[in-house]
């Protein structure tokens, strides 16, 4: 089971009703620069949300742009743009802030390798995905499947994994289509939210079963998928590989909707549980994560952590 996680839901945001209360200011879906030295991540209170930026040290914030709720933040792989998705739209603005535009309906952003392009799927019930260059021009449509989702690149930018449904909330399969809409084809497993290594030789993805999900990986060299995890409840987003590709960062979900980080060795032979979070996300050097976390605060807070997860940083303030 995939868990929806847009700011407003996963954050529980608004005031349910009791107009002359103020929401407490919530964080979440951190991304890290291309140099580690600063987080992009969304900012919410109430119906209200902003795209920031913080030093990764912590520090003061800085407000980028004012929006309504925020599905995603995405920093680009040259670091002059961050792509952010809200109300159904995907934006591009700079990291000073300035130049921001839509570059077309969609949700699920995914920076090409040289930060030249997005793909994105046009609606969140999926549907074809298109690629745009960071102007919103030079449309691509890339599939025609209507329950397209999670397009992910791959490290040389040839070739984007996807997965495919034939129904709503039916089972996902795992498709390859290349960077220019050509060579659809089945990559054969079940499966959804792929992600590849840093050396292109395999793919991860979450594979249902009757229990729930388990984290699988495909490798091209010899076409066997391996399981890496135990079968949990749910999941929230795409594993992360980390830089090295020795470890994947994940999070997975109880029955009831709570959620942990864990880091499952990408031979399979272990998984390390870090702690309550989710949204997680690599620093580009591999030695620290970044996660939302509520911990002694009404709202929930952005931090960092050493890899191993000690080191513990708030990065937002609490209230």
């Amino acid at each position: 089971m995939r868990i929806a996680a847009t700011l407003s839901a996963a954050l529980a945001l608004g005031a349910g009703g009791a107009a002359a209360r103020v929401s407490p200011p919530s964080y979440a879906l951190p991304s890290w620069s291309p140099d580690g030295q600063h987080l992009a991540f969304a900012s919410a209170s109430g119906p209200r949300g902003a795209v920031v930026t913080a030093a990764a040290a912590g520090g003061s914030l800085r407000r980028l742009s004012l929006t309504g709720a925020l599905s995603q933040v995405v920093w680009s792989p040259r670091g002059r743009r961050i792509a952010y998705g809200s109300h159904g739209k995907v934006f591009v603005i700079r990291n000073d802030g300035k130049q921001r535009h839509a570059v077309g309906n969609g949700v699920e952003a995914a920076w090409a390798p040289d930060g030249s392009r997005l793909a994105f799927v046009q609606s969140a019930l999926g549907g074809p995905i298109v690629s745009v260059d960071v102007s919103g021009s030079s449309r691509r449509r890339l599939t025609s499947g209507r329950f397209d989702h999670g397009p992910a690149w791959s490290p040389d930018g040839s070739r984007i994994a996807f997965s495919r449904a034939t129904a709503i909330g039916g089972l996902e399969s795992i498709y390859l289509v290349g960077a220019d809409g050509t060579g659809l084809r089945a990559l054969g497993p079940q499966g959804s939210s792929p992600s590849w290594s840093p050396d292109g030789r395999s793919l991860a993805f979450w594979q249902r079963n009757q229990e729930g999900v388990v984290l699988a990986v495909f490798s091209f060299a010899d076409s066997q998928v391996r399981r890496l995890t135990r079968t949990f409840a749910a999941y929230s987003r795409a594993a992360r590989w980390s830089p090295d590709g020795s470890g994947l960062l994940l999070t997975v979900c109880g029955a009831f909707g709570a959620c942990r980080l864990d880091v499952a060795a990408a031979d399979g032979s272990a998984v390390t549980r870090l702690g309550p979070g989710s949204d997680p996300a690599w620093s580009p050097d591999g030695s620290k994560i970044a996660f939302v976390q509520r911990r002694l605060c009404r709202g929930w807070s952005v931090f960092t952590a050493r890899a191993d997860g000690t080191g513990l940083r708030r990065i937002t303030p609490c209230r």
